[in-house]
Parts: structure tokens; sequence; C-alpha cells
């Protein structure tokens, strides 16, 4: 009943879902953060870390019970010490290729807060398949930096010649045709995909997608929704330390436009997406996602990285009798471990899946977990998917992606997105 998962990208994502997965092992009682403590059968004591990918010279060839606690990872601990529990204690973190992963701006930051490559040789793409099978891999999951591509498409052909599950946590593959493509390879191995681009459990864009789509239902016409997002304060247990902060990797990472355009484009599609399922229009409305205001120290002192997000938020809508509405949110979240509320699901729903014979793209899941997936559904739709699923329950929609039925991507629901800006498109 063992799920194995190989983490790509052992950064401060990785560290908060292996670490709170831990948490929950050794607090069984407790099931807070949890949305489904029981996904047809596995629970978070079924899920095993049995490797790791990475370019960081401080994490390649370490014990992955090491390495996700590396600088310049810096998430919260949630745990004391790494248990075999939840990480085999052969777990070694290979060296991936480099490819488009890190951004040659990165490497200019200081080494407490970025990436530092130079590390062993890469490992070639049949020794990545060669790990991925020996280590009987299940689910991979894709932390990789916002902008990796070719990094991207490097793993999800490896996931493919070793027969893995897939989880894609950032902004890649989130063109239509590109998920097409996508899509129809797994359905051919027989293989699940959870993507793209995670939306935490309760963060910027859980709320934005809430706001907008109850706003909507009580007939609203919502003109402006405008999302902020920065990193700032400090991470949960270090309020101690009198100094400044800098961002974490994902903000500093995205502090370059190049960086930052598959994400603005995917956190856009959150805020339109309901009005889509909803055939109501965004023509002439101010709809905008900024994901990145990315802070630094001053030089001259300790650089501590913060993973803690601050979202604002500004609605304007108009209701009955033209009645004029206002909404302000400020949302301040613990960024990394917010993610792995929704990653230690989307993992059990790629195994339940296949062990129910759904292939392809998970559509409930991936709408409710991801920021762009092949189709945009209502929160409640995306979540009666999930249940159904949890249960081991098949719907309408997961029928028609059973592998006996032989289902082609092209015939199975889509909401066409591009990997655009709409002004780009204009």
């Amino acid at each position: 009943m063992t799920i194995n998962v190989a983490i790509i990208g052992v950064g401060n994502c990785a560290k908060s879902l292996v670490e709170g997965i831990q948490y929950y092992i050794e607090n069984p009682e407790d099931k807070v953060g949890l949305i489904y403590p029981d996904i047809g059968g596995y629970t978070v004591e079924d899920i095993k870390f049995v490797c790791g990918f990475d370019v960081d010279n401080r994490k390649v060839n370490k014990p992955l019970s090491q390495a996700i606690r590396a600088l310049p990872n810096c998430a919260m601990d949630h745990v004391q010490e790494i248990s075999e529990e939840v990480v085999s204690p052969d777990a070694l973190v290979y060296s991936g290729p480099e490819l488009d992963g890190v951004a040659p701006h990165m490497l200019e930051y200081p080494e407490e807060v970025s990436f530092r490559t130079g590390a062993i040789p890469a490992e070639s793409y049949d020794r990545v398949v060669e790990l991925l099978k020996y280590h009987n891999v299940d689910v991979i999951i894709n932390y990789l930096p916002v902008g990796s591509e070719e990094a991207t498409k490097f793993y999800v052909q490896a996931a493919l010649a070793a027969k893995c599950h897939f989880v894609n946590c950032i902004p890649t593959l989130i063109g239509t045709e590109q998920t097409l493509e996508v899509e129809q390879a797994f359905i051919d191995h027989g293989l699940t995909f959870v993507g793209s681009d995670m939306r935490s459990a309760w963060g910027a864009s859980r709320l934005s997608e809430v706001l907008q789509g109850a706003m909507l239902d009580a007939g609203l016409l919502v003109t402006q929704h405008i999302q902020m997002n920065m990193a700032c304060g400090s991470t949960q247990g270090q309020e101690n330390i009198r100094t400044g902060r800098s961002a974490n990797t994902d903000f500093l990472n995205m502090s370059k436009q190049d960086r930052l355009h598959s994400k603005h484009v995917s956190k856009e599609n959150v805020l339109k997406g309901q009005n889509v399922v909803r055939d109501e229009s965004i023509d002439g409305m101010t709809y905008y996602a900024g994901p990145s205001l990315t802070v630094m120290q001053k030089p001259g002192g300790k650089y501590i990285g913060s993973d803690n997000k601050v979202a604002n938020l500004d609605l304007v809508a108009y209701g009955f009798g033209g009645a004029r509405y206002e909404l302000t949110a400020r949302l301040s979240v613990q960024d990394s471990p917010n993610s792995g509320g929704v990653v230690v699901s989307a993992i059990r729903f790629c195994k339940v899946a296949a062990e129910m014979g759904v292939v392809g793209y998970l559509r409930g899941p991936s709408a409710y977990t991801q920021k762009t997936p092949p189709v945009q559904l209502k929160s409640e739709d995306a979540k009666f998917e999930c249940d159904a699923l949890a249960r081991r329950e098949l719907t309408n929609m997961t029928r028609s992606q059973l592998k006996e039925a032989n289902p082609l991507a092209r015939e199975l629901p889509y909401t066409f997105q591009d990997n655009k800006t709409d002004y780009e498109n204009k």
C-alpha cells in the first residue's frame, strides 16, 4: 500500500511536504490541514519519499533527509528530525540536468538565499529513467523553479519511460495544445497526471476563486479583481530573529520578467476561470494577478530568507439596482506548508485513479489543486469530483477516461487556455 514518490527540485515546498507528512504520522489524532485524511484507502502514512533530483551543490549527492534542510531552504520546521518512516534510508538527491531550471540572475544573489550550482555532473536521461525504475517510483512531483520549461519536458519524458504518474506543481505545459499532447502520451502509457501550477490549500488563488465565484453566483458584475502578492514577514518560528528578511527562492526567481510570465498567465486563469465556467464575459474588466513583488535585504547584515507570503486583493462589483460593492482583503500565510496541503492529496489521487483504471489528466483533482487545469470547474464541481475519487467512485467525467474506453485527449472536456496573457492575444 506504499506510494513511492520522487521529488524534482528539493526546495522549500519539498521540505514542507516531507516534514508535514511526518508531523501527521507523529500526531495521528491531528487532522487539521488535511483536506482528505483518506483517499481510496491511502493515508499520509502510505507515502514514502525514495529519491530526489536537484542542481544545488549543497543538496546533490546528499541524503534526501538532509538536503531538504540545506540552504537556501527557509520554510518552517514541522518536526525535529526526519524519520525513515517518511524518507527511505537510501533516498539520495541525484544531480539533475540544469537546462533552463536556474535563471542567471539567481547566481548573483547571496548564497544564503539563492541557488549555487556546480555540483557533480548531471545524470543522463537514460540514467534518470533507470533510477526512477530502480526506486520503484509511483509518482513524480515537479517542484522546479517557475520558468523551467525545458527541464519540465525532460522529466515528463522520463516519467513516461519509467511508467510514473506526474504532479506538475509549476506553470509549465499550461497551453491547451501542449496539454493535449501531454495528456495523450500519458493515456497511451496508462498513466495519470495532475497539473498544472499548484494552488495552495488556502492561498491567494483559492481566495480569489471563492470570492469571484460567490459574487458571480449572487448575480453581481465583478468589474475589478486585482491580486498582488509579495514575500515579507518572517518564517514561522523565526520571529525572534531581529533583522530584515529576503524573499524565498520562488519570489527571487520571479524577480525578472522573463521568469514570471507563465506564472502571470496561470494566476489570471484563476481569476477569469470562474467567469468562463459561468459563461460570463471578461471583456473590458480589470482582472490582474501580480505574481511577485520581490524584496531583498540591504547589504551588510545577515541574509535570511522568508517563507511568509502576503496577498492583497481588491474587488469592485455592481449588484441590485446598480449598487456598488467594494471588497479589500489581506491574507498572510506560510507559503510552502500551504502548498503541501494540496500536494499530499494529489499524490494519492494519482495512485487511486490509476488503480481504478482512469488515465490522463485527472480533471477534478487538477481543477481543485492547480491554477491551470485542462478544464476549469466551479469550486463545488471540482470538489465533487475529488470526493468521488476519494470514495473510489466513477463519475461521468472519470468514466470517459477509463483505459478500457481508449480515450482520446481531443475528445475529452477542455477549457481552451493559451500560454499568453489576454493582452498578448489581442
